[in-house]
């Protein structure tokens, strides 16, 4: 159990593959944890031009009793759809698509629509996810490593697999649901040079179940007002982009690392709740 006390501050470099030319470094977060009781939200800044305005009434998804699931939405979402996904075997399909049937939460009416990401958690069964998919083994035991034992890593775990590379990561935090705990972090994937940007910017949780048998991902977008729009390379970014590639994502990702959570949308504290109120009913 992780002690939610514990608070980790340090900064490291994050490799990422750049069109196989360019091996990057990004700035670590601030690492810390957070426990039900104290991860209440904070008032959220109004949305940008890409943000759709959130739901006013909060929304409670734990009425189904068939429902593997049980998450309270506050005002972040209208209602849920949940979906049970059917499992995909087989050499034809690529690697980051191998997956056991599953559980998909879709967030409906999500503050931010206009994003490369959509608003999604994931529950998989690890046992059935290490069988089919092999690659997702490392990743499994990687955070469960971290849970035990907090510490500085190039890459964070990310489920599920995507064919491209973590370019940074920043504002991780330890947080618990209500039968399980994992953590919460700010990232971005990319297979080339591009800005750090407000439409592939996402909040995603990685977390266990207490008792091993299912891994949960939340990958949620984020947007802050200090990114651009896009990845459109316009000119207008720092002169270290072109000159320093590395530098300027260990710059971008540090001044992430300082601002508030609720100068996020959506404010990161109300994501956080969120979470925290996941259960996994089995």
């Amino acid at each position: 159990m992780i002690n939610k006390s514990h608070v980790m501050f340090k900064s490291f470099l994050v490799k990422t593959f750049i069109a196989g030319l360019i091996s990057l470094s990004a700035c670590s977060p601030a690492v810390s944890t957070i426990s039900e009781t104290n991860a209440a939200p904070t008032s959220a800044p109004a949305a940008e031009a890409v943000a759709t305005a959130p739901q006013e009434a909060p929304v409670n998804e734990s009425t189904d009793p068939t429902s593997k699931v049980s998450l309270n939405t506050g005002n972040l979402a209208s209602s849920l759809q949940i979906e049970t996904i059917p499992a995909v075997v087989g050499s034809d399909a690529p690697f980051w698509q191998l997956l056991p049937e599953h559980t998909r939460i879709t967030l409906q009416g999500y503050p931010i629509s206009n994003h490369q990401m959509a608003p999604v958690i994931y529950v998989f069964p690890v046992e059935e996810l290490q069988k089919i998919n092999e690659g997702t083994q490392p990743v499994v035991a990687s955070l469960q490593t971290l849970l035990a034992s907090p510490q500085e890593i190039p890459n964070l775990p990310f489920l599920p697999l995507v064919n491209t590379s973590q370019v940074m990561h920043t504002h991780l935090q330890y947080l618990d649901f209500k039968n399980g705990q994992g953590m919460r972090y700010l990232t971005m994937f990319a297979q080339g040079i591009m800005p750090i940007n407000n439409s592939e910017l996402v909040y995603t949780y990685q977390g266990l179940t207490r008792d091993g048998k299912y891994y949960v991902s939340a990958v949620l977008p984020v947007t802050h007002p200090s990114l651009p729009a896009n990845g459109s390379i316009t000119g207008n970014e720092p002169p270290e982009f072109t000159s320093d590639f590395p530098a300027y994502v260990q710059n971008t990702a540090s001044a992430l690392n300082t601002q508030a959570a609720n100068t996020f949308t959506p404010d990161l504290a109300q994501l956080d709740t969120m979470l925290s109120s996941l259960e996994i009913n089995q």
